[in-house]
This record gives C-alpha cells, sequence and structure tokens, in this order.
C-alpha cells in the first residue's frame, strides 16, 4: 500500500493521476520544469493570471467569439493590463452603469472566488462569480438558482478562454435581460 494510498483510501488513485496530471501540464516542451524566481512569489494575491502558454499546435476545431488557442487582437483579460478584479470591475462598471454593481470575497483572501452583484432599484439583477477553473465552489450558484436570481460565472484561468472585452459585455448583457 503506498503512501497516498494510506491517506485517502480508496480515492488514492484518483488524486494521483491528478497530481500527475497537473505536474505533466507544468513541464515544458522539452520534459523539464520551468525555472522560478523570486519575482514569481511576490506577485500580489489579486494580480491577474498569466496568459495561458500557447499550444505546439493549433486545436483542431474553430475558434470562438473568446476562445481558442491564439489570443485575440480584440481587449481581452490577459492583454489589459489590469488584474482580472480590476479588468471585469471595469467593465461591468463602464458598459452597464445603470446598475449598481457590488464586488464581495466569497472566499479567504487570494483564493479568488469574488463576486459581482448588480442590483436595480433595490433588487438583486444578477449575481457574477469569478473563479479559478480549480474550483469546486458551487454555493453561490446554488443560493441564486434556489432564489430565482440569474447568475454567471467566468473563470479567470481556463487555458484558450480570452474573456474578451465584447464576450464579457454580451453574455453579461444577455444574463440581465437587456
Amino acid at each position: 500500500m503506498g503512501f497516498l494510498s494510506k491517506l485517502f483510501g480508496k480515492d488514492a488513485d484518483k488524486l494521483e493521476k491528478a497530481v500527475g496530471d497537473l505536474f505533466g501540464e507544468l513541464k515544458g516542451k522539452d520534459g523539464s520544469f520551468p525555472a522560478s524566481t523570486a519575482e514569481d512569489f511576490e506577485k500580489p494575491a489579486a494580480s491577474s493570471a498569466p496568459a495561458p502558454a500557447a499550444a505546439p499546435a493549433p486545436a483542431a476545431g474553430p475558434s470562438g467569439l473568446s476562445w481558442g488557442d491564439q489570443m485575440p487582437a480584440e481587449e481581452n483579460q490577459f492583454n489589459s493590463g489590469l488584474s482580472y478584479l480590476e479588468y471585469f470591475s471595469r467593465i461591468f462598471k463602464e458598459n452597464f452603469p445603470e446598475y449598481n454593481v457590488e464586488m464581495e470575497m466569497t472566499g479567504t483572501s487570494g483564493t479568488g472566488r469574488e463576486v459581482f452583484t448588480f442590483t436595480s432599484g433595490g433588487s438583486v439583477a444578477l449575481k457574477v462569480e469569478l473563479l479559478s477553473q480549480q474550483s469546486g465552489a458551487y454555493k453561490v450558484r446554488r443560493d441564486c438558482a434556489k432564489n430565482g436570481t440569474p447568475y454567471l460565472r467566468y473563470y479567470y484561468d481556463h487555458h484558450g478562454w480570452w474573456n474578451t472585452k465584447s464576450y464579457v459585455i454580451e453574455r453579461t448583457r444577455k444574463a440581465l435581460g437587456a
């Protein structure tokens, strides 16, 4: 019985595969891990996630408005020069001035789980959650479904998802019923 089996029992195989997959994704083309510098560990928690690395070959199939292997020329989360929080906050406030938009942290500081609440006339019109693709959090989504509140989520670190400005505006507008 291996170390992980002792710690995690029957779920050890799943965990071992997930850890192996994670380290496989971190390796460079030559099979080595990238070098880290002290600067890598000194970045503030709210900084924007780095742009996904370019794939060695384009993926089969077409890209969409805000996804694909090539970064679109349009302003997006990764070329805006802003952290993901600043990027989404600016889009929401500039493009939806008829709503009061407030941001709240739903997790501990630096976990990347923020919720923007759009209100109008004292009523909640929409909740937009920003989170990591690694997150298994569904509480806000369940609460919104239970209350009948429209809900969106944007992943700020999913490979090939660029969150272009037009995509964020269009998707948010649609969720608001505008």
